[in-house]
C-alpha cells in the first residue's frame, strides 16, 4: 500500500483551537501516524509540503440536497415558497444515471472544500425508489466521503400545507391544484421499509435515514409513521423545521402551537432528529429540542440567499 507524507503543517485537531507543528503519515487511505516533525517514513513515500497550510479534520455538511446539484442557477432571489413550487419541475423524472451524477457533483464540490461527509435529503419525485437511492449511495461511496442518506417523503402538497391558500386562488386553479395529490403514505413508507431493508452500504460509512419534508407537508400519521419506522430500524430523522415566516404562522394556525410544540406532542422529537433551518425557533421551541438532545443543522447560506432569516 503506498504511503503518503504531510510535512511542515499546522495541525488542528477535532474539537481543539490550539494548533502545532505535526507530520501526518497515511497508508492507503488511513492516516498511521501524527507526530513531531520530521516524521520518519517508508522509503518511495510521497510527500505533501504543506507549509502556510492548516491542516483539519475533514468537514461536516449537515444538512444538503444532492439532487440539486444539477440545477444550480437555474433561479434567482426566489423564496423558499417559490422554490417548493419549482421543485417538480426541476428535479423530477431524473433516470438513474441522473440521480448518480447529481450526487457525484456535489460529492465533488464538498470535497474540493474540504468537506468530507454529508447528510443529504435527496428527493425523488413523482416518488422515492430504492434503487435511485442506491444510486445516490453508490456515488458517495464511489467518491469516498461518508454520508447519511435520507430520502424527502411528504403526503401534503404545498397547497395543502398552508391554510387557506387553495380559497385565496383564482378558480381555474383552484381546479387545477386540487387535482395535484402525493402518492399514498401506504406506497411510500412501503418504498422506504424496503429501502431500510436492503440497504448494502456499511453503515459506518453510508447510512440511511428518513426525511418527513416539512411538518406542515405530513399529516400527523404520517409523522408518527415515519417515527415508528426510524424506531424500527434505528435510523435519524430528519425534517426542514420554522425555516420561513411563513411556515410559523402557517404552523401556528393549523395547530394552535409552535411547529417544534407540536412535533414534541406528538412525539416525533428525539436524539435522532435534526431540525434543518431552524431560522423562526423561539426561545421554548429552543428548549424542547435540547430537552430531547436534537440537533439544528441552522444553514446560513440558504437563508440568506432565499431571504429566510437568520437563525436564533
Amino acid at each position: 500500500m503506498a504511503f503518503t507524507l504531510i510535512t511542515n503543517g499546522l495541525v488542528m485537531g477535532s474539537g481543539q483551537s490550539d494548533t502545532c507543528p505535526a507530520d501526518i503519515l497515511i497508508e492507503g487511505d488511513t492516516i498511521r501516524t501524527v507526530g513531531p516533525p520530521g516524521l520518519s517514513a517508508p522509503t518511495q513515500t510521497h510527500v505533501i509540503d504543506a507549509s502556510d497550510r492548516l491542516i483539519i479534520p475533514g468537514l461536516i455538511n449537515s444538512h444538503t440536497h444532492g439532487h440539486g446539484s444539477l440545477y444550480k442557477g437555474s433561479g434567482d432571489r426566489w423564496t423558499l415558497e417559490l422554490l417548493l413550487n419549482a421543485g417538480p419541475w426541476i428535479s423530477g423524472h431524473r433516470t438513474l444515471e441522473h440521480k448518480y451524477l447529481a450526487a457525484s457533483l456535489g460529492a465533488a464540490e464538498l470535497l474540493s472544500k474540504g468537506c468530507t461527509a454529508l447528510y443529504d435529503l435527496y428527493v425523488e419525485l413523482p416518488d422515492p425508489t430504492v434503487d435511485g437511492m442506491l444510486a445516490v449511495g453508490q456515488a458517495y461511496q464511489d467518491a469516498g466521503m461518508r454520508a447519511v442518506i435520507a430520502p424527502m417523503i411528504a403526503d401534503r402538497t404545498f397547497f395543502e400545507a398552508v391554510p387557506d391558500l387553495v380559497d385565496a386562488l383564482p378558480p381555474d386553479l383552484q381546479t387545477r391544484v386540487a387535482a395535484m395529490r402525493l402518492s399514498p403514505a401506504e406506497s411510500t413508507f412501503k418504498t422506504c421499509r424496503e429501502l431500510l431493508q436492503r440497504w448494502p452500504f456499511d453503515r459506518q460509512r453510508i447510512a440511511p435515514a428518513l426525511a418527513p419534508t416539512i411538518p406542515l407537508h405530513c399529516s400527523d400519521e404520517f409523522l408518527t409513521t415515519a417515527r415508528q419506522l426510524a424506531n424500527e430500524f434505528e435510523v435519524g430523522l430528519h425534517m426542514h423545521l420554522a425555516e420561513s415566516k411563513i411556515q410559523v404562522l402557517s404552523g401556528l394556525r393549523t395547530y394552535g402551537k409552535s411547529l417544534t410544540a407540536h412535533l414534541d406532542e406528538i412525539g416525533v422529537l428525539g436524539p435522532d432528529f435534526t431540525a434543518a433551518h431552524a431560522v423562526w425557533l423561539d426561545p421554548e421551541d429552543i428548549t424542547r429540542l435540547a430537552a430531547h438532545g436534537a440537533s439544528v443543522a441552522h444553514n446560513p447560506g440558504s437563508n440568506m440567499r432565499l431571504g429566510s432569516g437568520i437563525a436564533p
